[in-house]
């Protein structure tokens, strides 16, 4: 991968003289263009509204003023010019930055505007090179925590920068200060006090919420077939496998009936590949105060920066309602950049998607390349109910073998898993109130009382059932048997 500095020096020599620079790292754009100067032994100058252009023109705060004295000084020089959207927001200043231009480019001059979001006026868009500025590596991120301190333990320096992967440098400059104050020796502590800034600025600024997997993320009842494809990709997840010739994996889209532990899914398989698991809250993306657009490009670059991880969407369909043709014009754009990013992504970010309506689901999100495969979650078979039904009971210290799973489980026909859940634990909480131990009669009795989502939407869910023919995988046993338990099951 380039250093961005030697892009903006290959922009800037080959004529370009406009350059954007998407970041919100100011000091590190500075430091970046002063180095792309030095390559050409050139002037380097920055300008910002309060402090003008220094060092040519301190006085010249005003937007047209910086341009004029820009175009005097001698060449060939940068300016490295902060906020300089919001001047480009005034169609005075981006009609003087247009005039300017080709000037620029003969004279080897090079205007960087640095901004936190891409906007640029639509008559300078055909002029403007855009550089996003990319999260720093584990290695720049070594080099910040190297200034903070020295002679740590080659592996408690891992473990740190782990930690801070997904932050800027200032960001990671400010987690290793807090965390040395309270661990100068970075140890646990002092590590999980980066991981919890991060999880917060993540959360904070890109919608991406850090999940904790939990102490049974690694259960998942029924579902074989996805299992026994999720320990595959498992071990391709690792660097023996790109020597194999394997390329990472890049992620499933499950479909189906609601509470049958899609989301649960999401944190098992994190668990199986042993790497955090983060969520896109699209909700956010879409209501920051930034453009959609670039709040997604911001949060997708964060998720790769913090790789290997899972990253994960729920209920995706509704993100992008609307998407479709005569639809919302800005969805749609969304939509773009996302399937674009799902196509050409790099690093070991593993996408899991859930889906409950396929209805709504726009024909991009389902085409091969975006995800390795498609599977569809059904409502449990019996032996998948009877898993289900036991590992509820055993998490919660009871032996299965004292309640009578099987015939419990035949009982439970059309539950989902999240219902089969609830038959335990509402069993549990009337022998609890009566002030005795768990009864197969107070399995019996919630079962009987519990009224199943199927009974509502019989008819949705047998279309979906339908829909998913020839177009998914079956998240349960193999497609053959699940049709059986269903054609004798379904009136």
């Amino acid at each position: 991968m380039k250093d961005a500095a030697q892009e903006i020096a290959e922009l800037w020599a080959s004529g370009s003289g406009l350059i954007y620079l998407v970041t919100s790292e100011e000091e590190r754009a500075v430091a970046l263009c002063r180095a792309a100067a030095a390559a050409f032994h050139a002037e380097a100058a920055v300008w910002s509204l309060h402090r003008g252009l220094e060092p040519l023109a301190p006085e010249a705060t005003d937007p047209i003023a910086m341009l004029e004295a820009f175009a005097r000084a001698k060449a060939p020089a940068v300016v490295t010019a902060l906020d300089f959207h919001h001047a480009l927001a005034d169609r005075r200043v981006a009609r003087a930055v247009r005039d300017y231009l080709p000037r620029f480019s003969r004279e080897h001059r090079c205007l960087v505007v640095v901004a936190p979001v891409l906007e640029v006026p639509e008559g300078l868009t055909a002029d403007a090179a855009v550089l996003r500025l990319a999260l720093p590596t584990e290695a720049q991120l070594g080099r910040v925590l190297d200034a903070q301190v020295k002679g740590l333990d080659a592996e408690v320096r891992h473990r740190a920068l782990q930690a801070a992967r997904g932050l800027t440098e200032s960001q990671g400059a400010r987690a290793f200060v807090r965390a040395m104050r309270l661990d100068r020796a970075l140890g646990p502590v002092a590590v999980a006090a980066i991981q919890e800034d991060k999880q917060r600025l993540l959360a904070l600024d890109l919608g991406l919420e850090t999940v904790q997997q939990g102490e049974f993320a690694d259960e998942l009842g029924g579902m074989e077939s996805l299992r026994r494809w999720i320990d595959e990709r498992a071990l391709a997840f690792g660097s023996e496998a790109r020597g194999f010739g394997l390329p990472p994996p890049r992620g499933v889209l499950l479909l189906g009936v609601q509470g049958c532990g899609k989301s649960l899914s999401a944190r098992y398989i994190a668990a199986k590949l042993a790497v955090p698991l983060l969520r896109l809250d699209f909700p956010k993306v879409l209501g920051g105060e930034v453009s959609a657009e670039e709040s997604l490009a911001r949060a997708l670059a964060a998720a790769e920066a913090c790789a290997p991880v899972v990253l994960w969407v729920d209920e995706i369909e509704k993100a992008f309602a609307g998407a479709g043709k005569g639809g919302d014009a800005r969805t749609a754009r969304l939509l773009g950049s996302f399937s674009t990013w799902l196509q050409e992504r790099q690093g070991s970010v593993f996408m899991v998607a859930t889906a409950n309506d396929v209805s709504l689901l726009p024909p991009e999100l389902l085409r091969r390349g975006r995800f390795d495969e498609l599977f569809f979650v059904d409502l449990p078979d019996p032996e998948a109910r009877r898993s289900i039904l036991s590992l509820h009971l055993r998490r919660r210290g009871r032996d299965p073998e004292k309640y009578e799973i099987a015939a419990l489980a035949h009982a439970c026909e059309y539950f989902s898993g999240a219902e089969l859940e609830q038959v335990v634990v509402g069993a549990l909480h009337r022998a609890f109130a009566n002030g005795r131990e768990l009864e197969v009669s107070d399995l019996r009795r919630m079962s009987q009382e519990l009224v199943p989502l199927y009974r509502t939407y019989e008819e949705q869910i047998k279309a979906l059932r339908e829909w998913v023919k020839g177009r998914a995988r079956i998240a349960g046993r193999e497609a053959a048997v699940v049709d059986q338990f269903r054609r004798a099951g379904t009136p």
